[in-house]
């Protein structure tokens, strides 16, 4: 139930999912997306849900993930930096279905190989049933409806061999009133100033991530809370649930 703290969930687009963005204000926004995210941990959520995986892979064995809606590739260029640190080999396919986000995230990955790229829609994704070890999506499920972001993780959830890693928003006034006040301070593009409030409002609750996680097919979602106001989501795959 909505309160003062938790509000309802809001559903106006953001700027930065329209189809008809000029480059220069793409490209801006996310190196915005790129430094808040190395001050609040963004990425680092992901990398250390992954991590317990990385370290149980049989060595010279690669561990396979797939990140939907990469944005500008921050989460697969930690987990690679992390792969590398710990001596063990990783393979990311990165897809977003944006071609200006693509070409932004192409020039920040250009000498690692370990990261391919490719436009992709997350509802068609062009593989296999269990053709990944992991499917990770970091901050985007927040930008669909209810229904969607369940046909969005029953579909992760037929390509994770072993498991889905979700991480996102907790909705509260708490960081809405602060990104926004952040944004603002730190004179960040317009972009960001208008989306970065808004995606806290379109966040969730963690009994919201953990039913849609439960409709999505998966029995026993678990959901941690991290700081800064985020959420973790763990699934299993539906190949390691049969």
């Amino acid at each position: 139930m909505p309160s003062v703290f938790v509000p309802a969930r809001r559903f106006d687009p953001e700027w930065m999912d329209r189809t008809d963005n000029r480059p220069e204000d793409l490209d801006r926004a996310l190196d915005d997306i790129h430094s808040v995210n190395r001050y609040l941990r963004g990425s680092r959520i992901l990398v250390d849900a992954v991590r317990p995986f990385l370290l149980g892979r049989p060595d010279g064995e690669p561990l396979t993930i797939l990140d939907v809606g990469t944005g500008g590739a921050d989460l697969p260029l930690d987990l690679v930096a992390e792969a590398r640190r710990l001596g063990r080999r990783i393979r990311i396919v990165a897809v977003d279905r944006d071609e200006v986000t693509l070409d932004y995230a192409r020039r920040k990955t250009s000498e690692v190989p370990e990261i391919e790229l490719l436009a992709a829609d997350a509802f068609n994704l062009p593989f296999a049933p269990a053709s990944f070890d992991l499917v990770t999506a970091s901050m985007f499920l927040h930008h669909f409806p209810h229904d969607d972001a369940v046909r969005l993780l029953s579909a992760f959830r037929r390509i994770a061999r072993g498991a889905v890693l979700i991480n996102d928003l907790e909705r509260h006034i708490v960081p809405w009133a602060f990104i926004g006040l952040v944004a603002r301070i730190t004179r960040r593009h317009p972009m960001f100033v208008h989306d970065a409030p808004l995606s806290v409002l379109r966040g969730f609750t963690e009994g919201e991530l953990l039913a849609a996680g439960r409709e999505a097919g998966a029995t026993d979602p678990t959901v941690a809370k991290r700081a800064p106001y985020r959420l973790v989501m763990t699934m299993a795959g539906a190949a390691a649930a049969a």
